[in-house]
């Protein structure tokens, strides 16, 4: 039978110590069944209520009586509870009335305990203290509150043109976000975000003061028809060429939505940050930049693939299953910071040559559209014990270049023979040779160049038609058009100090003249320079010294027999005068003049070091100088 409590039969009573208390509540169930509810408490020093019990703090237990058995009540006792005995009591023994009565039972006091517990309903409440005073923080961040700062326009805000006072504070935007208590000399503190596009100001941190949330008084806005937005952007920093790596360049811009994007840099110069990616040239400062991101294509909602933006081609175009979608900013908050370097003028004097033909970084352009390339595949074999009459393959055809170095490097020079066509070397004579060698070579091809790109990327007119690897390079080559060597001036003078050289007659021409009409005077590409000379006769007037305006004195000759010094780099002569040529009339002191000029190409290798600490380490370059391979002049005036 389900129990439940009706009327109170009874009344409550309360007994209580100095502070532990006893309270008793007193009812009856359906079954006519009192159920009494006791609650006690202590008095703080561990005294529970009317002596029931004690409680031990430091040992954590409680000790409460629980069945009382002083419990009395009023009783009424009966001699004679059957039939029988009843009769007695009230009839005689003929069983007529008024007789011998007996006495039908009495009242009395009798002692009863009372019964707890049941069904479990003991249940003990306390509170657990601790050991050392202990703090605690609590943190409310309240829900944003968005102020419509445009609620009759659709126009865009201006970014930086809006200020407005709200409860007693002051709020200006700055590169989408919302600053208060903003000022020439503090940052102010960030307190939300500004929706250019929707005119919207997104408070997340706020100041209450003044009247409350109605007190807004809206100080500076500008709106603009249409804002203006864009994905990409292509620009040059104000100055270069830039420190390159990661300090070199920082740049931030706010999206419609008023976020701020923030870019950061490697050192090759690959733009990345949220929604964007692009490059930097550090040589020059230009800069390209697209906004946006790869996003699925299954990502997209059928509103997003009708924009302009989405071409089903374009799915998988560049990443697997995804297509670009931009994401416009507003190109008038970009700012970028740079570092840059600074060069000073330099000394001609210190230099040697005229600086104001040099770039102003000191650094020149190597490749140019319509120039030629040359791109160099290195072929390098391991060491190996050559042997007399071996023929080492080097494993590729029409070579431009092949070396034999020994271990450190050096070249070996003499002692073999090469077939670039075929790509052999064959070791003749191996005496004096180190004990192991290596053979160097390079396979080289000649392309024009039709483009040289921002990103350091060259296009070229024809394929190259070689494999190039990473130790592999490419060099601009230096176009010297067809060279030979001739006489560029021929003249006569009647005196000379030796010490000074003019570009044509200085003075009075001497009487005698050499005849080049019917004797030119002859130079071939082996031995001939490019050099002043002056043939001055001596006393005798038939005799001359032949001086060189950088070699000096180099030979002595005759009128009366051919002169043709020799050049000793090349064995053969630097120019032949021919003695038919002289006529009379020649005194001493005369001087005849002959400027040559070389079949060599003038080069100036100059290297800039600009001032720092030592960096260390080894440099090295090579200069070669080319021409028809394997193709020896018909004449040696070719």
């Amino acid at each position: 039978m389900a129990t439940r409590f009706v009327d109170k039969l009874f009344t409550v009573s309360k007994t209580a110590g100095s502070s532990a208390t006893l309270t008793e509540e007193t009812g009856t169930t359906s079954d006519n069944k009192i159920v009494t509810v006791k609650t006690v408490t202590d008095d703080g020093a561990g005294n529970l209520g009317a002596g029931l019990g004690t409680v031990s703090y430091a040992s954590k237990t409680a000790s409460l009586r629980v069945v009382a058995l002083d419990r009395t009540t009023e009783a009424y006792r009966a001699d004679h509870e059957d039939a029988a005995e009843f009769i007695h009591t009230v009839t005689d023994s003929s069983g007529s009335t008024g007789g011998d009565k007996r006495r039908g039972g009495e009242y009395g006091t009798a002692s009863v305990s009372e019964e707890l517990l049941a069904a479990a309903s003991l249940v003990a409440r306390y509170r657990v203290g601790v050991s050392v005073p202990t703090n605690k923080t609590m943190t409310y961040t309240p829900d944003r509150v968005v102020i419509d700062l445009c609620p009759y326009t659709a126009d865009a805000i201006v970014p930086g043109s809006v200020q407005f006072a709200w409860m007693g504070q002051v709020y200006q935007d700055f590169e989408g976000v919302i600053y208060r208590g903003r000022t020439a000399t503090n940052p102010g503190t960030v307190s939300g975000q500004l929706d250019y596009a929707n005119g919207q100001a997104i408070m997340t941190d706020w100041v209450v003061g003044g009247s409350g949330p109605s007190d807004f008084t809206l100080q500076s806005l500008y709106t603009r028809k249409g804002q203006w937005k864009t994905a990409s952007l292509f620009f040059n920093t104000i100055a270069a060429p830039l420190r390159p790596g990661p300090g070199g360049f920082a740049l931030s811009v706010v999206d419609a939505a008023g976020n701020v994007l923030t870019a950061s840099v490697n050192s090759q110069g690959a733009i990345s940050g949220d929604h964007m990616t692009g490059a930097v040239h550090f040589a020059t400062g230009s800069v390209e930049l697209q906004f946006g991101d790869f996003v699925l294509d299954s990502s997209l909602t059928a509103a997003e693939k009708t924009e302009w933006w989405y071409r089903a081609a374009d799915v998988g175009a560049v990443q697997a299953n995804k297509i670009w979608r931009p994401w416009p900013v507003d190109p008038t908050t970009l700012r970028y910071s740079i570092v840059s370097f600074v060069y000073l003028p330099i000394d001609a004097e210190l230099l040697g040559i005229d600086p104001t033909a040099l770039p102003p970084d000191g650094r020149v352009v190597v490749f140019r559209p319509g120039e030629l390339l040359v791109a160099a595949k290195t072929i390098s074999g391991p060491a190996f014990a050559p042997s007399a009459g071996q023929t080492y393959n080097v494993g590729t055809t029409r070579l431009s270049l092949v070396r034999v170095l020994g271990p450190d490097g050096v070249a070996v020079e003499d002692g073999y023979s090469v077939n670039l066509n075929a790509g052999t070397v064959t070791f003749d004579n191996i005496t004096g040779w180190p004990a192991q060698v290596t053979v160097y070579a390079r396979q080289e091809v000649y392309r024009r160049i039709a483009e040289v790109r921002i990103d350091g990327t060259v296009r070229l007119t024809q394929p190259l038609g070689i494999e190039l690897g990473v130790a592999d390079v490419v060099s601009s080559a230096l176009r010297q058009g067809d060279l030979f060597s001739r006489i560029s001036r021929v003249y006569d003078q009647q005196t000379w100090n030796g010490t000074t050289w003019a570009n044509g007659l200085s003075g009075d021409a001497a009487v005698g003249t050499y005849n080049t009409a019917a004797n030119p005077i002859e130079i071939n590409n082996l031995g001939g320079i490019t050099e002043r000379w002056a043939l001055r006769f001596r006393s005798d007037a038939t005799t001359f010294d032949l001086i060189g305006q950088h070699l000096g004195q180099v030979a002595s000759g005759t009128k009366n027999a051919d002169f043709s010094p020799i050049n000793p780099a090349s064995g053969a002569p630097y120019f032949t005068v021919r003695a038919a040529g002289w006529g009379n009339g020649w005194v001493a002191g005369n001087t005849l003049f002959i400027d040559t000029v070389g079949a060599s190409f003038p080069v100036d290798v100059i290297r800039s070091v600009q001032p720092s600490s030592p960096g260390g380490g080894n440099y090295s370059f090579l200069l070669e100088q080319r021409g028809d391979v394997d193709t020896p002049p018909s004449s040696p005036f070719q």
